[in-house]
Formats: C-alpha cells, structure tokens, sequence
C-alpha cells in the first residue's frame, strides 16, 4: 500500500480545567486510511512520548473517518508553565517536530 507521508496539523487546543494544570491537545490528520494496518500503527504510536522539564506529550488515539486518519497527541503543562505563552509555544512546536519526526518511522513499517 501507498501511503501519503504528509502529516497536517488539523487544530491546538489549549484548555484549562483544573486550577493547577493545562493541555494542549494537537489534531493531525493524513490523507490515507490505513484499515487493518491502524490497529498496528496505533500500538506503534503508544509507545511515543515527549518528556520535558516543563511539560510531558504523549500520543492520544487515532480515528479514521472518510478518507482521512487523524490522530491527537496530548501535552500537559503544570503551573506556572502554562502561563507562559513563549515556554508553551515552543514546546508546542518542539512536540509537533518530535511526533512528526517519530510517526514517520512508523508508517514506514506498514507501506
């Protein structure tokens, strides 16, 4: 199978339930559907996970739906961190670099 390497950033979402932590939590999508192949994809991806001093990232879950898969990957920030827009974006983009770099590798075993 073919499968499109192009992996979009869909949509962040920032939100604040809880006084003392946030999430951040990332939408990427891909023009593909891996069908019997995502299962395998998705336990490939769990094991993915993004430490930081200020934050950890993990992979979330993937859905397909019409003739793309998307897939959430979570960050969580403790207070203060998360007041801090230049820390948070930039571990946002350091976070969206190291799950592309990493889901890369990944799909290279199902094609």
């Amino acid at each position: 199978m073919m499968v499109n390497k192009n992996l979009n950033l869909e949509h962040t979402e920032l939100v604040k339930d809880v006084p003392f932590e946030a999430r951040v939590f990332l939408y990427f999508s891909i023009e593909n559907k891996f069908g019997e192949d995502l299962t395998r994809l998705h336990e490939n991806l769990k094991v993915w996970n993004f430490e930081h001093s200020d934050a950890k990232a993990y992979y979330s879950k993937a859905v397909e739906r019409d003739n793309k898969t998307y897939f959430a990957v979570t960050i969580e920030f403790d207070y203060p961190t998360y007041l801090d827009e230049k820390v948070v974006n930039g571990l946002i983009e350091e976070t969206k670099q190291n799950f592309t770099d990493f889901f890369h590798q990944k799909i290279e075993g199902i094609q």
